[in-house]
């Protein structure tokens, strides 16, 4: 069966085609996406304890017992900086643990929250430069999602633009409250609790869900409830994101065999205006199992072959 659908949240076109997924495909031996699965400690990786003098001083540091753990650092090939005037911002890496071999497959509950405060820390510090309009949070995991070293780490990112992602999905959660004078995303919240069947945990400050239509085959999302912007998390808040990640990339793991690769991509607010009545942080967690093909390309038409509900049925927890 085929289905035309959209994404509420992205405005995408979607076409459902579940028997796409049972296509045959080749068998090629690459070690591009090698998991993370080794030694502690690698003298060649400029993330790992020990090899300090290959980074600069961080710009913020979670110790214990007078090691680190987790820390942000400037990034040596920075996206944005700060010498031009048609594009600038700043740009730094957020080493998520000193482990070599960690992955957010096998990472602590603790060690999430060390990635969460460090994410907070660095929000409100970047955002409060002059200028700067939006603050992207994201995470590559191995090649196929765009990793260049191994090491467990995200990144973030202030510039003095909001990306045309954002923008996008702004007018579409306007025209939505034009339309029916409610907030897109409470609304999505609201329907998926109704529906059930595609809810993978509903907390106090977090719905994780899979949507009814994504590009991304096995897209999970994971709304916060209320308007709060990330740097206005407390310990509540901080402490149920990193139990949900926790429970989640374990599940997932065994829904796809293995540590595939992955993009977290976390959508603040716009710094400069009042979004409140519109907007809701949110995640986009995308395996990157599939790549677009001639087809995605040259029509903008995206094809799925996931079915939501069967994949929240398998990732679902309490």
């Amino acid at each position: 069966m085929k289905e035309m659908r959209r994404d509420q949240i992205t405005g995408d076109l979607i076409i459902y085609s579940s028997y796409r997924n049972k296509r045959p495909h080749d068998t090629i031996k690459s070690n591009k996406n090698k998991s993370s699965e080794g030694p502690q400690y690698s003298d060649t990786c400029p993330f790992c304890r020990g090899n300090e003098h290959l980074n600069d001083m961080p710009t913020y540091l979670i110790e214990k017992e007078g090691q680190w753990l987790a820390k942000s650092v400037k990034n040596k090939f920075p996206i944005v900086d700060m010498e031009t005037d048609h594009i600038y911002g700043e740009h730094e890496v957020i080493v998520e643990t000193h482990r070599h071999e960690g992955s957010y497959y096998n990472m602590s509950i603790d060690e999430f929250k060390h990635i969460f405060d460090i994410f907070i820390n660095r929000y409100k510090d970047l955002s409060a430069r002059p200028g700067i309009e939006y603050v992207n949070i994201f995470k590559n995991h191995l090649r196929d999602a765009g990793a260049s070293l191994m090491h467990p780490h995200s990144q973030i990112v202030s510039f003095n633009l909001i990306p045309a992602e954002i923008v996008k999905e702004i007018k579409i959660a306007r025209s939505h409250m034009d339309h029916h004078n409610s907030n897109l995303y409470d609304y999505i919240i609201e329907s998926e609790l109704a529906h059930q069947k595609r809810v993978v945990y509903d907390g106090k400050s977090f719905l994780v869900f899979i949507p009814h239509a994504t590009r991304y085959n096995g897209e999970i999302r994971i709304i916060c409830k209320d308007d709060k912007k990330i740097d206005q998390w407390g310990l509540d808040e901080i402490e149920e994101i990193s139990y949900i990640y926790k429970r989640l990339f374990e599940k997932w793991e065994d829904y796809n065999v293995e540590q595939i690769a992955f993009n977290v991509v976390i959508h603040t607010y716009p710094l400069n205006g009042d979004y409140d009545d519109l907007f809701r942080t949110h995640f986009h967690i995308i395996p990157r199992k599939f790549n677009f093909g001639g087809f995605e390309l040259s029509t903008d038409l995206f094809v799925c072959g996931t079915d939501p509900e069967d994949l929240a049925e398998f990732l679902r927890f309490d």
